[in-house]
């Protein structure tokens, strides 16, 4: 059996090594750790560093911006800043001495008076200016503006007034209302561009136009018809033609036929009467060639009344038919052995010329065709 021998001295010199290389390995790491922490706070100092310069850059930028705003606003609001002047000093006066006078009526608590006369009448001024920029109505929003202005004058009155008489009462009225006159003044809506002469005389005439056309209409509907429907219900009927609009003897409108040489009525139909002219015309022609006229003289013989429903004789048998009817009509003495023209279109209900043509029937088989009749 054998037996090894060690060092002692050796194995405490080869310890202490390992334990001297342990220590350096430990320090190494330290050191790197310190150096990685350093290096870290490092940066994040740069970073909070950076960061900070970057919300300076940003909080400047944003000053000069506003700054911008506020001198772009002021540039192209200038009347309005003058004029806020006016606004705001009338309205601290009021206010300072509204409270003032709810104090004496009221005591303390009479200090709140101003929220109801000034704060009413500011709150409805304001409401017209947001209205107005949203496009909404103001016109009961203007009347509570006033309303309460005039409340607010009328406060204001009674105390200057009760205090140093009317000239005071007068200036403190005046005073509390001054700065919503103001205030609607500068806030009003713009005034419409002039419009030229001609625009005005057109828009004139398009009233005028207007207008009759909505009284011609009404009386359209007076002296329309109803059409009885199945259900009970009335449609109105009118008669299309050219009218023109008259007043009744009563002051009312009315609407009267019009005739206009060269316009034919909407809807109507002319009719197969020859015009009283070219009736006048023929009978003078026929005068001037020997033929035999009418026994009425030239001129005087009427046409129709323009009537639809009154007949007119067409055809011999018609005509046949007229003539025994006006025989038996003198026969039974209805009609004058002797009748004009206009008593017979009037027994019969036709037309003027058909009369004539009754006339001369009756004259030409009863023998007395050269007597005159008279119209």
């Amino acid at each position: 059996m054998s037996t090894r021998f060690v060092d002692p001295g050796a194995a405490r010199t080869a310890a202490k090594g390992e334990a001297e290389r342990a220590r350096a390995e430990a320090e190494s790491v330290r050191a790197e750790t310190r150096r990685a922490m350093a290096e870290d706070a490092a940066r994040r100092a740069r970073e909070e560093r950076d960061e900070r310069e970057q919300r300076k850059q940003r909080r400047a930028a944003e000053r000069r911006q506003r700054l911008a705003s506020v001198v772009s606003w002021i540039q192209a609001h200038p009347t309005e800043l003058l004029m806020s002047v006016i606004v705001v000093v009338p309205a601290l006066l009021a206010w300072s001495a509204m409270a003032a006078y709810g104090v004496d009526i009221y005591g303390p608590l009479g200090g709140v008076l101003p929220l109801f006369s000034e704060g009413a009448m500011w709150a409805f001024a304001f409401s017209v200016h947001l209205a107005r920029g949203q496009g909404r109505p103001t016109g009961w929003l203007h009347t509570g503006v006033w309303t309460f202005a005039a409340v607010n004058a009328t406060l204001n009155f009674l105390h200057g007034f009760g205090a140093s008489g009317v000239v005071v009462g007068l200036v403190m009225a005046l005073v509390s209302v001054g700065g919503v006159v103001a205030h609607q003044l500068i806030t009003a809506a713009p005034m419409r561009t002039r419009r030229s002469r001609t625009e005005r005389a057109a828009a004139r005439t398009a009233r005028i136009a207007q207008r009759r056309r909505v009284r011609m209409e009404r009386a359209a509907v007076r002296r329309s018809v109803g059409e009885l429907a199945e259900d009970g219900t009335i449609q109105l009927r009118h008669a299309p033609g050219t009218v023109t609009l008259t007043r009744s003897r009563f002051g009312g409108h009315r609407l009267r036929d019009a005739v206009v040489p060269g316009l034919t009525p909407s809807g109507s139909r002319k009719s197969d009467e020859p015009h009283e002219g070219e009736q006048l015309a023929a009978e003078i022609g026929r005068w001037l060639s020997g033929e035999s006229t009418s026994s009425e003289p030239a001129g005087t013989a009427k046409t129709g009344s323009g009537d639809p429903a009154v007949p007119e004789a067409g055809t011999n048998d018609e005509l046949a038919e007229l003539v025994t009817r006006a025989r038996q009509a003198i026969e039974t003495g209805e009609l004058n052995p002797r009748p004009s023209r206009r008593a017979v279109q009037r027994h019969l209900g036709i037309r003027a010329t058909t009369a004539q043509e009754v006339l001369r029937a009756l004259r030409g088989r009863g023998g007395d065709g050269e007597a005159e009749v008279a119209a």
